[in-house]
């Protein structure tokens, strides 16, 4: 999340491009996704902008770019962006920890992603009052996201992931923007395997890291970090990470913003790793990310794949894994909402193993009916992403809200 005038102050600052660098060498092979989450009508094609720029930097390079942009940034779309890249990049709104907002935040909705939410309606509204917005935190990410391995995080105009302020706030101390930037960067590094994290609120910032790390990918992260334009040597304090062992947060303290200084650059990692080396032998410590997380309901609703089976002949049912409520009912079945190319309510008549916690996890199973009612993909298609929802509310209610942003 970032406030009105911070980010209008941001589009006065767009004073063209950093002139990037011709390619030196093809990435073929190499995937980049890139998120834009909506932040209102006005701003969220600023945003979109800025991730064009990342993108051309990645696509001239030979690299494979994956695009989830609001108004379809939603779980579902940015699960398939995400999976198996190698350098995924997030602008949009963020909720990071410590916040004004709350002392105590839940991890299903800081130090994530702001995508489009369950009540989305097609344009950039982004109010996580009404369920436009919906905050996908750090846990989800742990949970859904399945990058490559040794993969590169970036954060881009989100706020304080580089460890800075709101507009509003007084700027950060040191002690402040460290332990935003150590929140932010947990997920990925101790849980998802990540080789390095970067966050930036400079105009092309990501743009810069995709190509600098596309251009020399053996080039060391610390001296990726250094390699951007407005980089002041002065302004970088090094720290060890809180949680991840042998990790390092990187904080820079600079003028920016019509001359307010603040943290507005950050990364977290190992700084002599690269992307090509992924991890080095003194780089972190995380044990490779199994295919998938255990299977639970995040705000109320669960993606992933669906299969199909043969039985209930002409009626349109589903079967669950007992991790998110299938099984038999005595009485009326309950209905979940299911939704694929169409949206469909569907009677859950049993349970399925669906190789829960396994490469083949699968999230539902359907009768052919069903399967027919959700989807013009043919049966032998044999799997289909799928969104359920569990219950009427779906979108979170925590205790905590940011206030109709």
């Amino acid at each position: 999340m970032r406030s009105v005038l911070v980010i209008a102050t941001l589009v006065a600052t767009l004073l063209g491009s950093l002139g990037l660098a011709a390619p030196a060498h093809a990435a073929t092979g190499l995937k980049v996704a890139i998120i834009v989450g909506p932040v209102g009508e006005e701003l969220t094609p600023v945003y979109i902008s800025l991730a064009e720029a990342a993108a051309d930097a990645a696509e001239t390079r030979g690299a494979t770019v994956a695009r989830a942009y609001s108004p379809d940034a939603d779980q579902k779309s940015v699960r398939k962006a995400v999976r198996d890249a190698n350098i995924v990049i997030y602008f949009g709104h963020g909720v990071g920890t410590p916040n004004p907002y709350s002392d105590t935040p839940s991890a299903s909705t800081t130090n994530g992603w702001g995508l489009n939410g369950p009540q989305r309606r097609g344009d950039h509204a982004d109010s996580w009052a009404d369920g436009s917005l919906a905050y996908y935190g750090e846990s989800w990410i742990a949970q859904h996201a399945r990058p490559a391995p040794g993969w590169v995080m970036i954060y881009s105009n989100a706020c304080y992931a580089p460890g800075a302020s709101e507009g509003f706030d007084d700027p950060a101390s040191e002690e402040i923007a460290a332990q935003r930037v150590g929140a932010y960067s947990r997920a990925p590094l101790a849980d998802l395997g990540a080789s390095a994290y970067f966050a930036t609120d400079f105009y092309e910032g990501a743009a810069h890291l995709v190509a600098t790390l596309l251009d020399t990918p053996d080039l060391p992260y610390g001296d990726v970090f250094a390699s951007e334009p407005r980089f002041v040597a002065d302004g970088l304090v090094r720290l060890p990470h809180a949680t991840v062992d042998g990790a390092e947060t990187w904080l820079h303290r600079s003028p920016y913003f019509e001359g307010k200084v603040d943290y507005w650059y950050a990364f977290a990692g190992d700084p002599t790793a690269s992307l090509n080396g992924g991890r080095s032998a003194t780089s972190v410590a995380a044990a490779e990310a199994p295919d998938e997380g255990p299977l639970g309901a995040m705000d109320g609703s669960v993606t992933g794949k669906a299969s199909s089976y043969a039985g209930d002949e002409g009626l349109a049912t589903v079967a669950l894994p007992l991790e998110i409520g299938g099984g038999r009912s005595d009485g009326a079945p309950k209905m979940v909402i299911i939704c694929a190319d169409r949206c469909v309510a569907l009677p859950v008549v049993d349970s399925c193993p669906c190789y829960v916690g396994t490469a083949d996890q699968r999230v539902a199973n359907l009768s052919h009916e069903a399967w027919r009612q959700l989807t013009d993909m043919p049966l032998e298609e044999g799997l289909i992403e799928v969104e359920i929802t569990l219950s009427p509310m779906s979108r979170p209610s925590p205790a905590w809200g940011p206030p109709n942003t």
